[in-house]
């Protein structure tokens, strides 16, 4: 990383760190409609292993193996940079991603009781974990964008994009840190996150779509297929939660689980495939290019 991205990391790292510590309030949001740890069995599948309620068995999975594959993705990126910026800065993306998804795995899915109703009333409605996810994936799409501005573009285009996703990130922290010392449950909602991580994806589809039209390389094509896939793949995360396909198939502790958390991860699987197999085959900064990459 340039020493600028290590300060606002650090930075963001130390403020979400001193907020949690010292001004989280975060346990008094209550999961709404108010569910009670019986009703929050019926809802998803609890296992009894050991004592502990571990939850979705098969959602863990998925969300772990996809955390693993992120993160080898991403070490992959980084030790085969090839001296070029735009491969670190996605194999910073993908670590970045994929730390995201171990901690979502841990709150949204395996350890969702005991961290959210064991002992309670009722649930509460987040944790630090997913705060931390929150935070890793707001970032995680920053340092995406930048791999794609120092792959695509260059001089004050270039830096003006970079600048935005150093904004992007430190106001997605700060607003963070309001969330959860107030606490908020509007600001530390995926909502919100959205709102964020969604500009970067349509700036990547942005820049490699021009670029790719205004000289047809296999690279922004890449990038650029790469970004609608990835925009495809949340599209059917939506798709499937709208239809209320999850509470078709399973009703009051019975049936077969399959969330649209676990269609997103079944699909960020693939297009992880896709990302180091093509991608990975042409992604190169913008001004060491050769004609044909």
């Amino acid at each position: 990383m340039r020493p600028t991205s290590r300060m606002v990391f650090r930075v963001s790292l130390l403020l979400i760190l001193s907020a949690i510590g010292f001004g989280c309030r975060i346990q008094d949001l209550q999961y709404e409609p108010r569910t009670t740890p019986e009703q929050w069995c019926q809802l998803r599948p609890c296992v009894n292993i050991g004592g502990s309620i571990v939850n979705e068995p098969l959602g863990s999975f998925l969300v772990f193996l996809l955390a693993i594959l992120w993160i080898a993705s991403g070490v992959y990126f980084l030790k085969n940079h090839n001296a070029q910026k735009s491969r670190r800065w996605l194999g910073v993306a993908l670590v970045l991603g994929g730390l995201g998804a171990a901690q979502a795995g841990i709150s949204y899915q395996a350890f969702s009781y005991a961290l959210k109703c064991a002992g309670k009333e009722f649930c509460t409605l987040t944790n630090g974990f997913e705060v931390g996810y929150s935070v890793t994936q707001a970032v995680s799409v920053s340092a995406m964008l930048t791999a794609v501005a120092i792959a695509c573009t260059a001089g004050w285009f270039r830096k003006a994009l970079v600048a935005y996703c150093i904004l992007n990130a430190v106001i997605y922290v700060i607003i963070t840190i309001i969330g959860i010392t107030q606490p908020n449950k509007t600001l530390l909602s995926f909502e919100v996150l959205m709102l964020f991580a969604l500009p970067g994806i349509l700036f990547v589809i942005l820049v490699s779509g021009i670029q790719y039209l205004r000289k047809r390389k296999p690279l922004d094509g890449s990038l650029l297929v790469a970004a609608l896939l990835l925009v495809l793949v949340n599209a059917a995360y939506f798709t499937y939660y709208g239809a209320g396909i999850t509470a078709t198939l399973y009703k009051n502790g019975q049936g077969f689980y399959f969330s649209e958390n676990d269609v997103l991860h079944v699909g960020m699987i693939f297009w992880l495939f896709y990302v180091v197999k093509t991608v990975g085959k042409h992604l190169r900064d913008f001004d060491s290019a050769s004609p044909g990459s």
